[in-house]
């Protein structure tokens, strides 16, 4: 071919692939290449979020539509600091968590429940130190327990306590596994722990008061939470997240040894108890209630840590259909 010939050749061809170049959509923001929707996920060391971590691995949450990134916190500030800049798009909170948000004035909305302890499965205790003979929640006045204060953990531990909790030491200590060793170093009378530590520390020869376990409602709940602004820009992300969601607690409740060695890891499980931890029951997606909303709002603002009015119906997000 004539190098004329050539030349014009490829200046067509040039042209047509310009031309073409727009006819190509680009990943719209907050998408992937692939159109699924990008989304980063907080977690804590909590077994409650095993699901996220499951239907990410296994692929579910792609085959919903979804891009999702877990993203593991060692702390909540650090979580709820990255939540607020924007750096994660959901995750697990919890219902003092969320009123500090929605206090503070971010568009915070709670869109579902997550795990939640049952008769044969504790989430969080108070637990007694191995030399320190407390046997029962009357044995407690007087006594040092440590707590987080203004967290979910004092909220729990004045459920757990009921009219002793005015007559305990509280003192105060938020590195939970600090918590759980000064304790069975007897260095506090007792302390309010979540699990797997509760557990572990019962192993290691202290002693459990009571646990949430064994009241007739649910007391510590944790909640799955987005940023407004997400849920805004991405209407369908919430509905295609608790779908993708329900298929991990599925795939784990039908075969949970399947995941035992996930859970250990996720949830910092010490090795000594890691065999014989109890998995839980996992449950599907469901509205967090507001008889529990009402009542920790109402014990915030007790507290002066809620001074803002705050309605259920501007918090909860509307997912009853996720039952």
């Amino acid at each position: 071919m004539p190098v004329n010939r050539k030349l014009i050749l490829i200046a067509v061809v040039a042209v047509i692939v310009v031309g073409c170049a727009g006819c190509i959509n680009p990943p719209q923001e907050g998408a992937t290449a692939e159109g699924n929707i990008a989304m980063k996920v907080g977690t804590m060391p909590d077994e409650a979020t095993l699901p996220y971590y499951v239907a990410e691995r296994e692929g579910i949450f792609a085959d919903h539509g979804l891009d999702v990134e877990v993203v593991p916190f060692m702390s909540a500030m650090e979580r709820d600091s990255a939540f607020i800049a924007g750096e994660i798009d959901a995750g697990q909170n919890d219902p003092v968590g969320v009123l500090v948000l929605r206090n503070a004035g971010y568009d915070v909305k709670v869109v579902s429940s997550e795990l939640k302890e049952t008769p044969e499965k504790m989430r969080f205790a108070i637990i007694a130190s191995p030399h320190s003979n407390i046997t029962s929640v009357a044995d407690l006045e007087g006594k040092n327990i440590a707590i987080s204060r203004n967290t979910v953990m004092e909220w729990i531990a004045d459920n757990l306590l009921g009219d002793v909790t005015e007559k305990v030491n509280k003192i105060e200590e938020k590195r939970v596994p600090i918590r759980m060793q000064m304790l069975l170093d007897d260095e506090y009378d007792a302390a309010t722990l979540p699990e797997p530590l509760a557990s572990y520390a019962i192993y290691k020869g202290a002693t459990l008061v009571i646990s949430d376990s064994e009241f007739d409602k649910t007391i510590g709940y944790t909640v799955i939470v987005f940023r407004g602004e997400f849920i805004e820009e991405h209407p369908d992300s919430v509905n295609n997240f608790l779908d993708a969601y329900n298929e991990a607690v599925e795939r784990i409740n039908a075969n949970p040894e399947n995941y035992r060695d996930l859970l250990v890891e996720i949830a910092k499980v010490p090795e000594e108890i890691a065999g014989s931890y109890e998995m839980a029951t996992y449950m599907k997606a469901q509205q967090y209630p507001r008889d529990n909303f009402e009542d920790v709002l109402s014990w915030m603002q007790s507290k002066g840590l809620v001074t803002q009015e705050i309605l259920y119906e501007d918090v909860i997000y509307g997912s009853a259909g996720h039952d």
